[in-house]
Order: structure tokens, then C-alpha cells, then sequence
């Protein structure tokens, strides 16, 4: 795209100023031109296509803003969590890792894959591993240490789960690592995909891990 020249410049200018009420006038020493009469055509005509512009680019705008707020629905086939609750209490050794399977939760969809894991407001806490597996293959819901896995287990990232009948349920099991004197979440949200649309099923207890000594 060529650089517009002076005296283009300033007919721009004007134009904007016919579309746009109160943009800025020339530079005192810029020579304004005027437009003759044969081409008042021609100005309507870019002053519809100035505002055609103009209104592409806020639709454009509020588009993407759209794009960027929106996130997962929380009303999937795995449910729906409710508000945070409170927390649950592992005691963990020094330097050492604890182990959670008590969420559980049932799919009255299709199939469905799960991307990942997240501690909300993690305080000295990460989360170290992730599996689901069927809730009657979790031999123990808590304990200190890494737990075993069954046949069922699925790692996260990339688990996948059917759907499921009567009282059939899929356990969340998570392992997470403190430091200092405690660790502490205030939920756990579990991201899905079925049917081509993303869920988070929010789970609203969060682990508290105090190091070295028992829950108070």
C-alpha cells in the first residue's frame, strides 16, 4: 500500500471529520482543500465505506472478546459440582506426597476425554499425577505416598470415559505434593471434552495437607 501524499492526507482528514464528529482538525499550517461539487458522489461514497469499516472492525472486536471470556460449560454429562465447601485434610511427611479418590462422578453422556486436572488457588501445593478409574477398582480413598493402580486406571491427560449405568461410578484420584508446613486448594476442576464441546466439572472440596504432624 502506497503513502498518501499531502493533499490526500488532508482530504482523509476531512472526511473523517464529516463521519466521525469531532476528530481532529489539520495542523495549523496544513492547506485544506475543498471538494468540488462533481465529486460529492464520490465522498458519500467513502463515507459509507469509512463507516462500513468502522463498524466491521467493533463487530470483529466484540467477537473476539466473546471468543476470550467465554470458557467450559459446567453443566455436562459428568455433572455439576455446586460452590466450594470447604477442604479435606491428608496429613503428609516431610518431603513426601498423599493421595485423594474420594471424588466420584457418573457420565449420562457418550464417550468422553479428559484433558487435565487443576488445583483452584493452590497455597505450597501441586498437583503430581492424575488418574480416573472405576470407583470399585480404588482399593483405599486416601493414604500417604503414591497409590496402585488397578486395571481400570486411566492417566490424565487423555483418559477416557463411557458412559455409565445405574449405580456405576468413576472416581477422580489425584496425588499432590506440599511445601512448607502446609499445603492447601480450595477445590479441584476436572476438564472434558464430549461431543465436540468443552465441560469443567468442579469439584468443591480442596485438599489441605499440613507437613509432619496430624490434621488439627
Amino acid at each position: 500500500m502506497r503513502a498518501l501524499g499531502h493533499h490526500e492526507s488532508v482530504q482523509y482528514v476531512r472526511i473523517l471529520q464529516r463521519v466521525i464528529p469531532g476528530s481532529q482538525h489539520p495542523s495549523p499550517g496544513t492547506v485544506a482543500r475543498g471538494i468540488a461539487p462533481n465529486r460529492q458522489d464520490k465522498q458519500n461514497t467513502m463515507n459509507r465505506v469509512t463507516l462500513g469499516g468502522l463498524a466491521c472492525g467493533l463487530a470483529l472486536l466484540l467477537a473476539a472478546c466473546s471468543s476470550t471470556s467465554s470458557g467450559p460449560s459446567a453443566n455436562g454429562p459428568f455433572g455439576n459440582g455446586g460452590p466450594n465447601s470447604g477442604t479435606v485434610c491428608y496429613p503428609a511427611k516431610p518431603g513426601g506426597v498423599v493421595f485423594d479418590g474420594f471424588e466420584e462422578f457418573s457420565d449420562t453422556g457418550g464417550m468422553a476425554t479428559v484433558s487435565k486436572v487443576t488445583l483452584v488457588r493452590p497455597r505450597h501445593l501441586r498437583l503430581a499425577a492424575a488418574w480416573v478409574a472405576n470407583a470399585n477398582d480404588v482399593a483405599a480413598a486416601d493414604g500417604r505416598g503414591y497409590p496402585t493402580p488397578g486395571r481400570s486406571w486411566q492417566r490424565i491427560p487423555g483418559a477416557v470415559v463411557h458412559h455409565t449405568r445405574g449405580t456405576e461410578g468413576i472416581a477422580l484420584v489425584i496425588v499432590v505434593k506440599p511445601s512448607g508446613k502446609l499445603g492447601t486448594a480450595t477445590a479441584v476442576n476436572l476438564y472434558y471434552n464430549s461431543g465436540g464441546t468443552h465441560y469443567l466439572l468442579h469439584f468443591p472440596y480442596g485438599p489441605e495437607v499440613p507437613v509432619g504432624h496430624e490434621c488439627d
